[in-house]
């Protein structure tokens, strides 16, 4: 069984990246797709004081885990001035102060999305990079700039034909990357 976790790096309660993420998770199409809601893994901002005195939190310790146990990932990452959220960063530190393969060499989709037409493309340049250093295969990436525009939100799908073809594309490149990855592993 195939097990893919899902998440969004926004701690925001009504995410559009974690809309598109839902959506495009829709079509994976594998045995477990499971979502996990990062804002529930509580963390506090990272220093090595901080570590030194209290460890690393409990939470961050079970996230690892529940990551180790993956045969890839979905995430949703939005843009702050042009760069990863505070909140998915302060995770990420945490996450590589136990292990820095935070995703052990699986395959990763990146995703992210913007009210701007740009769809949070310079994050994504960037984490596309920053990536492989935390052990992800990066697979494939999307953005979808004019959310608003560009997106049902009634029905949670993307509504322009062009995009969506470019996203299922992308999950299906994901998905076969995953197949292979499993395949490998038995």
């Amino acid at each position: 069984m195939k097990n893919i976790i899902v998440f969004s790096g926004s701690n925001s309660s009504n995410s559009i990246n974690k809309q598109l993420l839902l959506s495009a998770s829709k079509k994976l199409e594998l045995d477990s797709v499971q979502y996990v809601d990062l804002s529930e893994y509580d963390a506090p901002v990272f220093g090595e004081d901080l570590e030194k005195e209290a460890g690393i939190p409990t939470q961050i310790r079970d996230l690892k885990i529940m990551f180790s146990n993956a045969d890839g990932f979905m995430i949703s990452i939005p843009e702050h001035n042009g760069l990863l959220p505070a909140f998915f960063k302060n995770i990420l530190d945490w996450l590589s102060r136990i292990d820095q393969n935070i995703f052990y060499q699986k395959p990763v989709f990146l995703l992210s999305t913007s009210p701007g037409q740009y769809g949070g493309q310079s994050n994504l340049k960037i984490l596309e990079s920053l990536f492989p250093r935390w052990g992800a295969e990066v697979i494939s990436v999307f953005s979808l700039g004019n959310f608003y525009d560009n997106f049902d939100l009634e029905l949670g799908v993307i509504k322009n034909d062009e995009l969506q073809l470019k996203l299922e594309a992308a999950v299906k490149d994901f998905r076969n990357a995953i197949n292979l990855a499993v395949e490998e592993f038995i």
